[in-house]
């Protein structure tokens, strides 16, 4: 193990070198999560953290609304033409009326709160939120800030089971904070970007992105959905520009289908 990581490093530095931008560390970030942290090793800490999840959420026993939320998270992947491979996308539905949140773990967890779906008025708005989840999965935002924040050993000892620390510090901010760790603005963007095609490519309309946006800024303090993202204003701006340069938008709402779920909260 140790002798492979450091031959990928070496690999990644090389590269750096020949094409002269060591001095630029998001490039590098992302770079090093793609050569350093394999799908095969994100998604082993994925599992780990998933089971912490389990203690420390409280998961809704609604069946219906359950089967509805991953029946919509599989309408989407369906659609998404760069998952790179191996990744096991699961989507649970927490039980918290108050919290208006959706996170995505290592490996592709996709974890929903009942408190968001009561804030949306239609599909739509919930396909973006879903999308913009798998988009932090697919372009390896999750891998790319776990570089950042613990280095390849301790995430490579974590997806082993042998680093317990580390899954216990994400356990512990998605319990007091809501979210797992913090993403860089240029990846909320992106999430942002690729969620919109995600989101049309299934079918549904994406100016649900900017209603669902646009609801989250006139609430007086921000949701913890938005806690650590771009203001609303400024992400309504860039996705209504993501809409303007799709050929063939999505129309769908499905709102009769949404209120039956919300209705059951």
């Amino acid at each position: 193990m140790a002798r492979s990581r450091m031959g990928a490093a070496a690999i990644v530095l090389m590269i750096l070198s020949m094409v002269g931008v060591v001095g630029c560390p998001a490039w590098f970030t992302s770079t090093a999560a793609d050569v350093l942290v394999p799908v095969e090793e994100e998604v082993k800490l994925g599992e780990e953290l998933a089971t912490e999840l389990e203690r420390e959420l409280t998961f809704s026993d609604d069946r219906e609304l359950t089967t509805y939320v991953r029946q919509l998270g599989n309408t989407v992947l369906r659609e998404v033409d760069n998952k790179p491979e191996g990744l096991d996308f699961q989507f649970h539905l927490v039980d918290d009326d108050e919290m208006i949140n959706a996170f995505a773990i290592p490996g592709g967890g996709i974890y929903i709160f009942t408190g968001l779906i009561a804030a949306m008025d239609n599909e739509a708005e919930l396909v973006a939120v879903i999308g913009h989840e798998i988009a932090h999965v697919t372009r390896r935002h999750i891998a790319q800030r776990l570089v950042a924040a613990y280095g390849t050993e301790l995430i490579a000892q974590a997806a082993l089971g042998e680093e317990p620390g580390v899954v216990g510090q994400l356990v512990r901010a998605v319990a007091q904070q809501g979210f797992m760790m913090s993403y860089s603005r240029e990846q909320e963007r992106d999430a942002d970007r690729w969620g919109v095609r995600y989101q049309s490519d299934s079918g549904y309309d994406p100016n649900g992105f900017i209603t669902f946006f646009e609801k989250l800024a006139e609430q007086p303090s921000p949701p913890v959905f938005l806690s650590t993202h771009p203001p609303p204003t400024e992400r309504i701006e860039n996705i209504q520009g993501h809409i303007d340069e799709l050929d063939r938008p999505g129309t769908d709402l499905n709102v009769q289908r949404f209120e039956q779920m919300r209705g059951r909260i």
